[in-house]
């Protein structure tokens, strides 16, 4: 796990935070539920509010936004910034959304784009048509030609998903962080659905966030047939929004609206961003994911942010991001 390298300086310990609770009052970001992951979490908590974080060197990795109520947003992030820098602490919120980079760029911080998240309005989407729906049809006539079907997750399918994974990772860098794909750890507080022919050739796991799921697990067999993830996905979101969700995301595609920052210094760290993105890149192949969601037409799309405290990135802090991440 993240033992290495962390530091053992003083925190809030973890055992005295109800992470469940606190995503169950506060967690509206859908990153937020990666708290539940086993890792070295550390918080900065006040009353029901609390900001998880990861610390390797003089670094915290703030993980996406504050769990706290919208209205005390702006006066906790002013809290955490005074820890964390009185602590001097070089601070990184991480995946954060739109309200929290505005507060964090008020505050002094440095803030980029880093992508954007596809977002569902479930009782209202409904699959592309016509020209737009045109390859994600191809693909799902391809895969209902091959016989792929559609159901949740039983207990039975436990092996199988394993061996899917197992599959998927293969020729992979290992991940070891809480981000590694698990899609059955804490099986029993998502949604999971696999789809299959006379094996299991796909599976998704969702996990909650306060208005709905995000698809945060997604992977198929390298020789499943073509549109097997694509029909999944369908089958997922119809079956979200029939539960009566109000909305499902998909992963971050990075740099996606790059050109659109909030903080005009932005475009000077394109290229740290970009550096960054690509060692990424190496360990969660996602160069070609914006390709794949936008074949989805979702409702929108939801910027997601980095915000530093020293505003300029520095060596040891993507050293940090790395190994922690």
């Amino acid at each position: 796990m993240l033992g290495v390298g962390l530091s053992a300086e003083r925190r809030t310990a973890a055992p005295e935070i109800d992470s469940a609770a606190l995503l169950s009052r506060h967690g509206h970001n859908p990153f937020s539920f990666c708290i539940r992951y086993e890792a070295p979490w550390q918080y900065v908590s006040r009353d029901a509010s609390a900001a998880p974080y990861l610390q390797s060197g003089r670094a915290a990795v703030v993980w996406a936004d504050p769990l706290v109520a919208h209205a005390d947003a702006k006066a906790f992030l002013d809290e955490l910034t005074g820890e964390l820098r009185g602590r001097r602490l070089r601070v990184c919120l991480l995946v954060v959304g739109e309200e929290v980079a505005r507060h964090a760029l008020a505050r002094g911080y440095g803030v980029i784009k880093i992508g954007e998240q596809p977002t569902f309005a479930l009782q209202t989407w409904e699959p592309p048509r016509g020209d737009p729906g045109k390859h994600l049809r191809w693909c799902l006539n391809k895969a209902a030609r091959a016989g792929v079907r559609i159901r949740p997750f039983e207990v039975d399918d436990v092996g199988a998903v394993d061996d899917t994974v197992a599959a998927w990772l293969a020729g992979r860098p290992p991940v070891e962080s809480f981000l590694r794909t698990s899609p059955l750890t804490l099986a029993e507080e998502k949604r999971i659905f696999v789809a299959y022919t006379d094996r299991v050739e796909a599976v998704v796991a969702c996990s909650p966030a306060v208005d709905g799921w995000l698809l945060e697990d997604l992977v198929r067999r390298p020789d499943a047939p073509m549109g097997a993830t694509e029909a999944l996905v369908i089958r997922t979101l119809h079956e979200l929004a029939v539960s009566g969700a109000r909305t499902a995301w998909m992963d971050i595609a990075p740099l996606r609206g790059f050109n659109q920052q909030l903080d005009r210094r932005a475009r000077l760290l394109l290229l740290p961003a970009s550096l960054a993105v690509r060692s990424f890149d190496k360990r969660y192949g996602f160069r070609n994911l914006a390709t794949y969601l936008e074949k989805f037409h979702p409702t929108s799309w939801t910027p997601r942010y980095v915000a530093l405290n020293p505003p300029l990135p520095t060596p040891s802090l993507v050293r940090a991001l790395t190994k922690l991440l």
